[in-house]
């Protein structure tokens, strides 16, 4: 594997995402590769409800606990701005939560051929 490639877990601002944060660091780890959390806000406002900026800084202290950087990034198309990142970024495994409106998919179409996706229940 190329040194420049790293894991990316992509995280909402939902206290639950903190199992997707481990789940990378272990992947990281397990493959040799440091680690970047992202998420993306499609608000300019990423402290939109009252619960997200304690949920936020929680997912910082986090990934500042496994040693990875954590960015947030602004943009209304999600998918889209997870692939640009990763392909920023050489990501060769992404982790992503489940989810109802299909952005799994749409991230996989968009990524390079033999990027790894692992959703995480």
């Amino acid at each position: 594997m190329s040194e420049n490639q790293c894991v990316l877990a992509c995280v909402t601002a939902q206290k639950d995402c903190a199992r997707l944060i481990r789940k990378g660091s272990e992947m990281a780890r397990e493959n040799g590769l440091p680690l970047r959390v992202m998420h993306v806000s499609q608000d300019k406002n990423i402290f939109g409800s009252p619960d997200s900026a304690a949920i936020l800084n929680e997912l910082f202290s986090l990934a500042h606990e496994a040693d990875a950087e954590m960015n947030v990034v602004y943009e209304q198309d999600v998918p889209a701005a997870i692939a640009r990142y990763a392909g920023e970024w050489a990501a060769s495994v992404l982790v992503l939560g489940p989810d109802r409106s299909g952005t799994a998919g749409r991230v996989k179409r968009l990524l390079p051929e033999g990027t790894q996706i692992t959703v995480v229940e």
